[in-house]
Formats: structure tokens, C-alpha cells, sequence
């Protein structure tokens, strides 16, 4: 056993030297986190801001100028230009100058007035679905606010929205920044470990040293997790102190899942680097797995949104547990029992994703 310790503490001090005397390594610690972090926090966002839109006022009267008022007086608006014919609505949407038209038809004063059917029309820029249909949301609260007194039967909405009241972007992006960030660290740190040692010849004098392919396999494995599980905690740090993200839940649930989390990511990362020769084979490689990795785990859009046939491959994505379980810390103060149901996946994942890359490892060696 001290035999084992003594070497595993060499190769991971190796390992530890390799990746900071390494440019490409180095940077990949420093650099993205922080860059990524400050981007994405504000740039990854579902809201939709700054809407232009058109209104064409076939009525001019007190009613249509009172919406159009409204309009303007919204916050989700920026611009809001008046459109004078057909034409001219055609032409700012066709540019995408405006997401939006609101036409209000001749009459239409009149016929509030008299308690006939009075007809608006929304006309969005369907190429932009998402930001069309909220946008149109937008405009129908404006729209209701102005003739919401006309509806025969009264009644009073209000609306409450559980763990993130004001829908605050940074509260769900953070959180998600964390297990993004961390595991492209993890992946491409990992994924250049061989194919360095490979470029620069030391891999063979290491298959000659009497260290065993377990021992190997650990000190390759540690020194990324340690530095990856540094980062994650660089970026909750400043999700919390910078950016004002509450942290409700338990801090030993969240370290207990980081390092599951990125014990699965160093596994697919070794699997890379084992198969691959170069150093920018491993950073494609990596890559190659990053897009769908990210897409399938609903970062951006929820998993029940897919395909059914899609959805089962999912459980293979272990960045998809660790969000729910970031924001269930974060937002939620999860209990151990349903985090228990989120690290084990992850840990699991991890076993079969290490012992993958222990037989391609051992394959390529023999």
C-alpha cells in the first residue's frame, strides 16, 4: 500500500506539472472559465428584451391611441414604430426591423362603443418562433390592460412564481454556468493527458516504469478532478458574491455532487485521450462530445420538450442530473434523499465511463 501511494502521489505531482508547463493546458484552466462565466451570464438568456415592434392605426381614435400609449409605456418595448399603409408592415417585418405588428382595424372605437365584436391583429415574424409568441404575449397583457374593463364577469389574477420570484435570469443560468464550465474543463484536461505524453515521447517511458495500468489511470484522473472541482468552486463563489444568486440548500450535497459529476466527466475525457494520437485529435474529440452533451441535457431547453425517442438517451448524460441537483441546492434546499436519487446516476456513469476508458487504455497498450 505505501509502495501504491508513493507512486500514485509521483505521477499525480507529474500530472500536476504536465498541465501547468503545458500553454494549451493552461489556458484551458484559466482563461475560458472566467471568460465563459462573464459571457454567458449575460449573453445565455430566455427573456426577450427589447422588443421593436410596429402598430398600424387604421382607427385614430381615443381608444386605439390609448393602446398604443400603452405600448409605449411598457418596459418590454423599446421602439414602436407607426406604420402608415400595408406596405409598410409588410416591409419591416420582411427587414426583421419589428417582431411584431398590432393592427387596429377602422371602426374599432365604434364598435366597443356600440358592444359589438371588436378585432385586433397581431401579425409576428413567425421565422423567430420563440421570441414571436412571447413577444405577442407582451402585447396581449398591453392589449388587456387598456380593455380589460369591458369583460363582463370581473376577476383578479395573481401570479407567484416559486424559488425565483422575480424570474431572475442569473438565478437559473449560474447555476447551470457551474456544471457547463467544470465539465469542459474536466473533459479537455483529461482528453489531452495522453495525447500529450504521447507528443512529447514521455508515454512510452511511462508504460516502462513499474507502475500498474490502475495506478496510471488514477494519478491521469485525480489531478484533472482536483483542478476541475477548483474551478466549480471559483464559480460558485462568484455566482453568490458577484452576481447575488441565493444558495439555499446544503453545501455537503453540493460538493458530494460536483465530485460525482465530474468524476463521470473525467471517465469520457480519459476514454477520449486513449483512442486519440494528437493533442488537437482530443480537443475535436472533446468537442465533438460537448455540443450534444449540452444540448441533451436540458441547459437550454426542457428535456420533456424532445422527442420520446430521444428522451431515453438522455439518461445517459450525467450534466443532466447535476442541474437539476444546482438548482435544487441553490433554489430549492433539496433533501439528501432526492439528491441521493441524482449522485447515484452520476457516480454509476462515472464507474462505466472510467472502466471504459481502463480497457481502450489497456487495449492500445498491449
Amino acid at each position: 500500500m505505501q509502495l501504491f501511494l508513493s507512486q500514485l502521489l509521483s505521477l499525480m505531482r507529474k500530472e500536476f506539472l504536465a498541465i501547468w508547463s503545458d500553454k494549451k493546458s493552461r489556458v484551458i484552466i484559466i482563461v475560458p472559465p472566467l471568460l465563459q462565466l462573464f459571457i454567458f451570464s449575460y449573453a445565455v438568456t430566455l427573456e426577450v428584451k427589447n422588443i421593436s415592434i410596429g402598430v398600424l392605426d387604421r382607427d385614430n381614435s381615443a381608444k386605439s391611441t390609448e393602446l398604443i400609449r400603452t405600448l409605449e409605456y411598457s418596459e418590454s418595448f423599446v421602439n414602436i414604430y407607426r406604420l402608415q399603409s400595408q406596405k409598410e408592415l409588410q416591409k419591416a417585418i420582411d427587414t426583421q426591423k419589428v417582431i411584431a405588428v398590432v393592427q387596429i382595424p377602422q371602426e374599432f372605437a365604434k364598435n366597443i362603443q356600440s358592444n359589438k365584436t371588436a378585432t385586433l391583429q397581431i401579425i409576428a415574424d413567425g421565422r423567430r418562433s420563440n421570441t414571436a409568441q412571447i413577444t405577442e404575449a407582451y402585447m396581449q397583457s398591453a392589449i388587456i390592460k387598456v380593455f380589460g374593463d369591458l369583460k363582463i364577469e370581473q376577476s383578479t389574477l395573481i401570479s407567484r412564481n416559486l424559488y425565483n420570484p422575480n424570474l431572475d435570469n442569473f438565478w437559473w443560468i449560474l447555476p447551470n454556468l457551474i456544471g457547463t464550465i467544470s465539465m469542459i474543463v474536466a473533459l479537455l484536461l483529461t482528453a489531452l493527458s495522453v495525447a500529450r505524453e504521447r507528443e512529447l515521447g514521455t508515454f512510452e517511458q511511462i508504460l516502462v516504469t513499474p507502475l500498474s495500468s490502475t495506478t496510471l489511470i488514477i494519478g491521469k484522473t485525480i489531478p484533472p478532478l482536483l483542478i476541475s472541482i477548483a474551478d466549480a468552486a471559483v464559480i460558485f463563489i462568484l455566482s453568490i458574491l458577484l452576481f447575488g444568486v441565493p444558495f439555499s440548500g446544503s453545501v455537503l450535497l453540493l460538493i458530494l455532487g460536483i465530485i460525482s459529476f465530474l468524476f463521470s466527466v473525467v471517465g469520457l475525457g480519459l476514454f477520449i485521450s486513449s483512442m486519440v494520437s494528437t493533442q488537437q485529435q482530443a480537443i475535436l474529440g472533446a468537442f465533438v462530445l460537448l455540443v450534444p452533451y449540452i444540448l441533451m441535457s436540458g441547459f437550454a431547453t426542457p428535456v420533456e420538450n424532445m422527442p420520446s425517442w430521444l428522451i431515453p438517451f438522455t439518461d445517459l448524460v450525467s450534466l443532466k442530473y447535476f442541474l437539476v441537483l444546482l438548482k435544487g441546492v441553490f433554489l430549492k434546499d433539496i433533501s439528501f434523499e432526492v439528491a441521493l436519487y441524482l449522485i447515484v446516476p452520476m457516480l454509476l456513469l462515472g464507474v462505466f465511463s472510467l472502466a471504459g476508458a481502463t480497457w481502450m487504455f489497456r487495449k492500445k497498450v498491449v
